[in-house]
């Protein structure tokens, strides 16, 4: 396996700044890139994985990548009424495609999948309400 980082493509703002919290509060390196020359040069990196917002864009981005990209576990996430993009996606080689809402519910877990394979998150308690 490659580095323990991450790459992300993901040009909507709110999941640039989740990936990033997540990232962070993880102290695992993010790297994001905004073109598909910078893309490719990550991924040659060997991260230990890419997330990449699909768009269909992006799609011709992974698409002309390759056998480049597929080196390099690649989780792709959409809308999820986008069925037509996510086979694409399928068809072009991303890994996962996972809706926006999992991703967004999942993404400490996913980064911990990638660069610490075996370690689980913490689990955070529920605070206890007091009694009335």
């Amino acid at each position: 396996m490659g580095e323990k980082r991450i790459v992300a493509r993901v040009e909507d703002l709110m999941f640039r700044a989740k990936v990033d919290a997540a990232a962070r509060n993880l102290s695992v390196p993010v790297d994001f890139v905004a073109s598909p020359a910078e893309l490719g040069k990550a991924l040659a990196a060997r991260p230990a994985a890419a997330f990449v917002e699909l768009t269909p864009a992006v799609l011709d981005e992974v698409e002309k990548l390759g056998k480049s990209a597929a080196a390099v576990p690649m989780i792709g996430f959409l809308s999820h009424t986008d069925k037509a993009l996510a086979d694409r996606a399928r068809a072009a080689g991303v890994d996962r495609v996972i809706p926006r809402s999992q991703f967004s519910e999942t993404l400490p877990d996913l980064i911990l999948e990638f660069t610490s394979p075996g370690v689980e998150r913490p689990k955070q308690e529920e605070p206890e309400l007091p009694e009335e």
